[in-house]
């Protein structure tokens, strides 16, 4: 029986890598085997997947929802949100090309961590369907992912991308709220300069020590799983907290959010780093927090807790500094601004602009939230918001209550 499923396994692997090699060829035939081509300043690969964006935003919507009245629904109501504020899981047609990247390295060979990863796939594969055992494997071997994509996939432009945004984001927080004198700063500088070459954070030797001492059996899903979740729960992972986490949450982001534009970025991770800034201030100065909470009229439903009414103004600030910084992209060099107005002709096929995408990625943070909180974080936030009743027509506008802040 082992043989058996090892065999299956196996033939499957070599008939999704042929399926990925011609797939490869289909859609860049100028691209990715070669040298990438663009149209004017947008890369093909980009355009294609600006195009998957929109084709997903209108799967994800609830269009028969006027978002002016009723954005939660418009928003949520299909319990399909697209993106989490740090990106999203891998695709299924990512993980395996990851995955025979990590199987074809030749610089791991001897990668025992690499080893436990295969092994543990062999035995889920025993158990359970092979794309709910790509998922698992993910799960809990996302360092030994990080590996293969620091190794090699760091020549991206969208690595560049990632660094230019950490660059903007210090820059502009440098005026903000005391940043220059905030220990917020020295780690996010710190973070920036070790972000450029993540592999110090992915060699093999310290990849063996982190799964040292889980014992990862062929035909033994179950210890297997309970002994993954004993490593998880306890305070010997390396990966679970601190620099390389962080290293290894941003890794994964920039190669699972690749091609993507920048109203994504500025919606997902930009509004990421002004909550950890805003949430790290909030806890020095809760006073202040609850003046400006006070000043925002919350809600009853936020009221309540006070933990509510401190993350409500955390969000609603990220929200409004993350736009604010869009904007300035938008318009910082003439470059930017082409490629901005190149976008939007590409995305008006499908009723959609940039802003609409930013303003739909950042709301679906909250559907988790339930209803009544999500609908009055996005109302107390984007009801103050300008250009957020031009991009949906909705003809009337609340006071700014800019005061607040």
């Amino acid at each position: 029986m082992f043989l058996v499923v090892k065999l299956m396994c196996d033939m499957f692997y070599w008939s999704i890598t042929f399926g990925l090699f011609f797939g490869l060829l289909s859609i860049a035939p100028r691209g990715v085997l070669g040298q990438i081509a663009y149209t004017r300043h947008i890369s093909n690969l980009r355009i294609k997947e600006l195009m998957n964006l929109a084709d997903r935003l209108d799967h994800s919507i609830y269009q028969e929802h006027p978002p002016c009245e009723r954005y939660y629904e418009y928003v949520c109501n299909r319990n399909q949100p697209m993106f989490s504020i740090m990106g999203n899981l891998p695709s299924e047609r990512e993980l395996i090309s990851l995955w025979r990247e990590l199987q074809n390295d030749g610089d791991g060979q001897k990668f025992e961590a690499k080893n436990k990863m295969l092994s543990f796939h062999l035995s889920c594969c025993i158990v359970k369907s092979v794309d709910d055992c790509y998922r698992e494997t993910f799960d809990y071997f996302r360092p030994v992912f990080g590996y293969i994509v620091a190794h090699k996939h760091m020549e991206m432009h969208d690595h560049q991308n990632l660094i230019d945004l950490l660059e903007r984001f210090i820059s502009r927080a440098k005026n903000t709220e005391h940043f220059g004198s905030h220990l917020f700063k020295f780690k996010m500088e710190a973070l920036r300069e070790r972000f450029k070459d993540p592999r110090v954070y992915f060699k093999t030797n310290d990849l063996d020590e982190e799964y040292k001492y889980v014992r990862i059996y062929n035909d033994g899903y179950d210890h297997n799983i309970k002994a993954l979740e004993e490593l998880r729960k306890s305070n010997n992972s390396t990966y679970m907290r601190g620099v390389p986490k962080t290293i290894l949450d941003w890794t994964m982001y920039m190669y699972q959010s690749r091609n993507k534009p920048m109203s994504y970025y500025m919606s997902t991770l930009n509004v990421h780093l002004w909550m950890m800034f805003y949430n790290s201030s909030a806890r020095m100065d809760p006073a202040k927090y609850g003046r400006i909470a006070d000043c925002l009229k919350l809600p009853p439903v936020l009221n309540v807790l006070d933990e509510a009414r401190l993350m409500a103004v955390i969000y609603i600030k990220s929200f409004q500094q993350a736009w604010a910084e869009y904007r300035d992209w938008i318009v910082s060099t003439p470059v930017t601004n082409e490629i901005y107005d190149h976008e939007n002709e590409i995305l008006k096929r499908y009723k959609l602009d940039n802003k609409r995408l930013f303003f739909t990625l950042y709301a679906q943070n909250f559907c988790d939230f339930g209803k009544e909180i999500a609908e009055n974080v996005f109302f107390l936030g984007l009801k103050q918001n300008q250009d957020f009743y031009n991009v949906y027509s909705c003809g009337y506008q609340t006071p700014k209550g800019a005061e607040c802040f």
